[in-house]
């Protein structure tokens, strides 16, 4: 029997040796280290905020961290497991995995320090509450009610959930880029973190275009764009102060990898205390 961690890269080998030499380095980068990439940084992303919020906790404060994209995170991460679950996929299973652990322990942890009747608790509610209410009407909606359609129309409706729980990631940068264009003044953009997001996506994206599957192509194409275009205008718009990421205290801009990796979200903090370097 083939270990379970190994069993992704037993598929590429058989298809590897069915192809012989047509199985090129660009085969073997489409399908194994775009999507071996896309996990690691993923995952970095998922975990570089871990330290910071486990400190929160010992000192039993929540300070100026921002929990709220936990409740986003669990339910994206969710929703892209059982993605993972009918295209047959183990690389989009364990990129996710992690994150969605992360996700549920650091929503309790944060509703657990939030102050009892503040804003940020009832906040923490309602999200919770409104994304995991989705997630049971998409399970419903796949398991009972379209039982009988085809796996093909339940895949593209829970890839469809999918896309739909990353709009409210995309958000926030785009109404930054407008902003940055707006003021001519990029110094709310943090270039490690956009360059990070960059790579996630363009891997990603390009194991979906490996996969010919549009429904990971396309949210990660977009995200890697995003990324791209926020690296533009740092080199455009240099903040006076020099390069952008610098020891600085800087406005952190609540994209999707400031979310992972930072959850202070949106507010002034320490450009060197940031994870993701």
């Amino acid at each position: 029997s083939i270990p379970l961690a190994a069993a992704p890269f037993a598929r590429v080998a058989r298809v590897y040796q069915s192809r012989g030499a047509m199985a090129d380095a660009k085969y073997v980068f489409m399908r194994i280290v775009a999507p071996l990439l896309g996990f690691l940084i993923a995952n970095v992303m998922f975990f570089s905020g871990v330290p910071g919020f486990l400190e929160r906790k010992r000192r039993g404060a929540l300070g100026n961290f921002n929990p709220l994209p936990y409740p986003v995170i669990l339910a994206n991460c969710a929703s892209w497991i059982a993605y993972s679950l009918y295209i047959d996929d183990y690389f989009l299973f364990f990129a996710n995995a992690p994150g969605m652990l992360v996700g549920v322990y650091f929503t309790m942890v944060g509703y657990g320090l939030s102050p009892y009747g503040g804003k940020t608790r009832d906040a923490i509610e309602r999200w919770t509450v409104g994304l995991v209410g989705a997630l049971l009407a998409l399970t419903l909606y796949v398991g009972l009610v379209a039982r009988k359609e085809s796996d093909e129309h339940k895949q593209t409706t829970i890839g469809l959930f999918c896309n739909a729980v990353l709009l409210v990631y995309y958000a926030s940068p785009l109404t930054t880029v407008k902003e940055v264009l707006e003021k001519r003044d990029a110094s709310s953009l943090y270039f490690p973190i956009s360059c990070a997001n960059f790579v996630n996506g363009a891997s990603w994206a390009t194991y979906g275009l490996a996969l010919n599957d549009w429904l990971l192509f396309a949210p990660n194409a977009m995200g890697a764009a995003l990324g791209a275009l926020q690296m533009a205008l740092i080199r455009a718009y240099p903040s006076e102060g020099g390069e952008n990421g610098g020891g600085r205290e800087m406005r952190q801009t609540p994209s999707t990898a400031d979310l992972l990796s930072n959850p202070t979200g949106p507010g002034l903090v320490s450009g060197g205390d940031t994870a993701l370097v």
